[in-house]
């Protein structure tokens, strides 16, 4: 589930917002890595790098090496041909493989991230515990992932079964929370440096859009219209999409469900 990142007035739901995103937490964890022991290095680990997006933008803007590693082959397929490209130097490198046994060395990079990949991982602590094996002592790992707010998502019976729906239709084994992830960033080998929780402008204006979907769909003719409209700006079919759309909205609507961003350092 691909979120973004947004602040007050910007248009969330296009590619700009997954670019900002990644600037974002790219340029606190380079900030970070600047002060750290590795500054010299140039290597970043992409841990569950879908089809390479997020791993190309990090070797042109800063002109590091990178390593992807994803589960999908589908995916490592198709960020090695974006990474065919000629002129774009330096080389990243994607292999498959699981974030919770990467198949790289101990101590083999001083920077990582994920990037909305974490949500989908069967063992948040596996996948922390895999990223501090292979950083270096002192590198640096950045990433961003949904949170599940626990007294919303525990409020009722009703709650627990909406916030189950939210989880199904994502596919999500399950989400953890602030506190969760702050205990196993610890237990897994890191400092932490740094959070930030995005909700507000962030999950709140995906909110807000989930609700106009919904509300148009009431008025056919409107909604063939902004339909086409879509589909002609982003390739979306709309239709193919209502049932994520309505358990989405009720999670959010009953405030069960965080965005943030970590910043942590290997101790």
């Amino acid at each position: 589930m691909n979120v973004g990142y947004s602040r007050a007035n910007h248009k969330h739901l296009h590619t700009s917002s997954h670019l900002r995103l990644i600037d974002r937490l790219a340029n606190r964890l380079f900030a970070l890595h600047a002060k750290g022991p590795h500054a010299s290095d140039r290597r970043l680990l992409d841990i569950a790098c879908g089809r390479g997006g997020p791993a190309l933008r990090a070797r042109q803007r800063k002109g590091l090496e990178v390593v992807g590693v994803d589960l999908t082959p589908y995916n490592i397929v198709c960020a090695t041909k974006s990474n065919a490209k000629p002129k774009l130097r330096p080389r990243a490198r994607f292999v498959v493989g699981s974030a919770l046994a990467l198949p790289l060395k101990d101590a083999s990079f001083s920077l990582a991230w994920s990037i909305e990949s974490p949500a989908h991982f069967s063992d948040k602590l596996a996948f922390l515990r895999e990223a501090a094996r292979v950083l270096k002592p002192g590198g640096a790992l950045a990433f961003a992932d949904l949170l599940a707010v626990d007294a919303a998502v525990t409020a009722s019976v009703e709650s627990r079964l909406v916030y189950r729906d939210f989880l199904e239709t994502w596919d999500v084994p399950y989400l953890e929370t602030y506190d969760g992830y702050s205990r196993a960033i610890a237990h897994a080998g890191f400092r932490l440096h740094r959070v930030e929780i995005a909700t507000k402008y962030n999950l709140d204006i995906l909110r807000s859009y989930c609700c106009f979907f919904l509300s148009l769909l009431q008025f056919g003719p409107l909604y063939r219209w902004y339909r086409r409209y879509v589909k002609q700006l982003t390739g979306a079919e709309l239709d193919n999409v209502y049932e994520h759309v309505r358990k989405s909205y009720r999670a959010l609507r009953g405030g069960m469900i965080d965005y943030g961003l970590f910043w942590a350092i290997r101790s």
